[in-house]
């Protein structure tokens, strides 16, 4: 009966520290480190260079690093400019990054088919002037809407049919990711969420505009995205479990870096509707016309 390393492995391996809680800039650091060791070593002996510099690698494989205190010393003296560059938070993309993946066809499509976020969502109906208050929000209609399809979602409402709809794509392109949030894979694309309670927001109000209006889905599929991701902060009731929204202001730990970040939730079950960097405020203004 033959002994797998396998089981030993696995005990010697940091979860905190690998996977998709890897730190690149420590990753990099530390092979950095590892190959100059292993360069000094072989000029005394070669053959015990090559093994320092394989064990060096193993070593950071299963424990994330190879000098203790790396992931530590990343955050703290690496510029903010270089550690955002590695970030794995799972907060949304930004409309720069959709548009690095866009082909020339789709940008192009974007320039003629381009709305006024705001502007279009009060022309179809679905937001409208607040009735106490200098503000935008939900119309009577599109608010029966949202809660009608609310009241009816189930656990089907994120079955990889109903997000397949969502992009525009055929189902069976739809690879869902085993992950703590919300990620599917669409050809070479992820795409991700903050929680189950922002997917089910999306769909449903993709759902809901579809039925509003016959233009929602002339509207490039960029715009689409941004215009339901701001939606989600209208939910008067939480998607997934109904119950209270709140607006907080959290400290939010990735692999890289520690951020502050304003956060839209469910309070009763704990999940993120939005979340957003305090000082980008006014810019989610400008790139989706729509105000939290």
């Amino acid at each position: 009966m033959s002994t797998s390393p396998t089981p030993v492995l696995e005990r010697l391996r940091q979860p905190e520290y690998t996977g998709e809680n890897r730190c690149l800039p420590c990753t990099i650091v530390n092979v950095a480190i590892a190959f100059v060791m292993s360069a000094f070593v072989a000029l005394i002996a070669f053959p015990l260079g090559a093994v320092v510099f394989v064990t060096s690698l193993l070593a950071i494989y299963l424990r994330g690093y190879l000098v203790p205190g790396t992931p530590t010393l990343t955050k703290r003296y690496l510029p903010e400019r270089v550690l955002s560059l590695f970030d794995t938070h799972p907060v949304e993309e930004t409309k720069n990054d959709e548009e690095a993946w866009q082909t020339v066809e789709s940008l192009e499509y974007e320039k003629e088919h381009a709305v006024d976020p705001e502007q279009f969502l009060l022309d179809v109906g679905a937001v409208g002037p607040c009735e106490h208050e200098e503000d935008l929000c939900l119309t009577d209609e599109f608010a029966r809407r949202l809660d009608t399809r609310l009241d009816s979602a189930g656990e089907a409402s994120t079955h990889p049919e109903e997000i397949a709809s969502l992009f525009d794509t055929e189902s069976d392109s739809i690879t869902v990711l085993d992950r703590e949030y919300p990620a599917v894979k669409i050809d070479r694309r992820i795409r991700k969420w903050p929680s189950e309670a922002a997917l089910i927001a999306d769909l449903v109000a993709d759902r809901s505009l579809r039925e509003q209006t016959e233009r929602w889905l002339a509207v490039p599929l960029t715009q689409r995205l941004g215009i339901l991701k701001s939606l989600r902060s209208f939910y008067e009731r939480c998607p997934r479990c109904s119950g209270e929204i709140y607006l907080s202001e959290e400290t939010t730990e990735s692999c890289c870096r520690t951020y502050e970040v304003f956060m839209i939730g469910c309070r009763e079950c704990e999940q993120p509707l939005l979340e957003f960097n305090p000082s980008d405020l006014e810019l989610r203004g400008d790139e989706t016309g729509v105000q939290p």
